[in-house]
C-alpha cells in the first residue's frame, strides 16, 4: 500500500500544470487507472 502511495503522489506530482496533449492526458488517465486496480486488489486480498 506504501508502494501505491508513492505512485499516487508521483501522479498528482505530474498533474500539476494542466495536460496540453491527448497523449499526455491519456498516459495519466491510464496510470490513475492502473493504480487504481492495484488499490482494489490489494484492499481485496488479492495477489
Amino acid at each position: 500500500m506504501e508502494r501505491l502511495a508513492g505512485e499516487l503522489h508521483m501522479l498528482a506530482f505530474d498533474m500539476r500544470e494542466p495536460s496540453r496533449s491527448t497523449a499526455r492526458s491519456d498516459r495519466i488517465i491510464d496510470e490513475a487507472e492502473r493504480i487504481a486496480g492495484d488499490v482494489r486488489r490489494v484492499v481485496r486480498g488479492k495477489p
